[in-house]
């Protein structure tokens, strides 16, 4: 199916962009306009809050909107009230996509019910450091695993800010994207399908053949602080949408991965804390120690499992490397739930520092 597609690109600053853009252009789309969105731009005219300028990239009209005030959120609402088309891709600077990664993602939208299509996102393949690697076996299990079985559930709560896909319309019916949040992809998901206390009729699906690949922080201390902040975020998400936690009027997003999102993804670093806690004080209860190491030896089987499917033919080749890298990432959820604590700890106020 081909289709017209407005693509928004929040990017901070003047930099280029030109691999992102490659990987736009090359995309099998009968009608396609690019927005780059530059936000935190200080030196417009005086008393102008934007300015919006035309220009060609390999023969390819862009249109570049630069915007006084820094904030991804603001920056995506003035590109959809900017776009001229239907559906709306956001993608973030950094993003590469696949080919025919956008044909896949506007199929969906056959179905008058689709407003948002999650892609498949993962880390761009490049000679990786060990952290880099990590990353890219926590992404493949997130994005081939855990969202392929809330969105077959019809019960997903976020489509990542690096890539997505929605219905103007829609976006236009909740009034964007929520400035007042570091979390604004989940919260704007939450809110799509929140209709004044029950579920709406909007369907928000996942497609794994649709991939986008991403950066990822390639040292510790961005890496901490980008899951300082994801924490900020849930917290605030979690927040603003409590009506929809164990409430059966959502379905399954309400009664699993809302409920899921506040135990695992909120609670678990403060569950992890107690449990070093009572190990320390030679309290722990056995059933506690017994939850943990079956919660990672499952990150081992997955790791393993997700590998064995992009690697066909060559997991015993690199097994031990997968199980290095598993280890690895064990050690490094030490600094990250410290990080996970922070976030959930200075809340109040650093609710917005991105």
């Amino acid at each position: 199916m081909k289709s017209a597609v407005s693509i928004l690109i929040p990017i901070v600053g003047s930099k280029t962009i030109h691999e992102t853009l490659d990987s736009v252009i090359c995309q099998d789309l009968s009608d396609c306009e690019v927005l780059i969105l530059r936000n935190g731009i200080k030196d417009l005219p005086e008393n102008t809050e934007l300015v919006e300028k035309e220009t060609y990239y390999r023969n390819t009209l862009i249109r570049e909107i630069y915007i006084r005030t820094i904030r991804k959120g603001n920056a995506l609402n003035i590109g959809i009230q900017h776009a001229s088309h239907d559906l709306i891709c956001v993608l973030d600077a950094d993003c590469i996509l696949k080919e025919d990664a956008l044909s896949y993602a506007v199929s969906h939208f056959e179905n008058d019910e689709v407003v948002a299509v999650g892609e498949r996102l993962l880390v761009k393949q490049e000679d990786y450091s060990a952290l880099e690697r990590i990353q890219f076996y926590e992404y493949a299990k997130t994005f081939q695993l855990s969202r392929k079985i809330f969105a077959r559930l019809n019960a997903q709560c976020l489509i990542s800010g690096a890539f997505g896909m929605f219905r103007k319309a829609a976006l236009l019916e909740v009034n964007g994207y929520d400035t007042d949040t570091v979390g604004e992809d989940m919260e704007l998901v939450l809110r799509l399908q929140d209709n004044h206390g029950k579920r709406s009729a909007h369907r928000t699906v996942y497609d794994s053949d649709a991939v986008c690949f991403t950066g990822v922080p390639y040292n510790l201390k961005r890496l901490l602080h980008q899951r300082d902040r994801w924490q900020r975020g849930l917290l605030d998400c979690l927040m603003k949408h409590h009506n929809m936690i164990a409430n059966p009027l959502f379905g399954f997003l309400g009664l699993l991965t809302m409920i899921y999102q506040l135990i695992v993804g909120l609670l678990g670093p403060v569950f992890w804390c107690i449990y070093v806690a009572l190990l320390i004080l030679e309290e722990a209860i056995p059933l506690c120690s017994m939850v943990f190491f079956g919660y990672y030896l499952l990150q081992i089987l997955l790791t393993i499992f997700v590998a064995a499917k992009d690697t066909t033919g060559e997991l015993i080749r690199i097994l031990p490397r997968l199980i290095i890298t598993t280890l690895e990432a064990m050690l490094l959820q030490i600094p990250i739930i410290i990080a996970r604590m922070i976030g959930m700890i200075t809340f109040y106020w650093r609710r917005l520092v991105w």
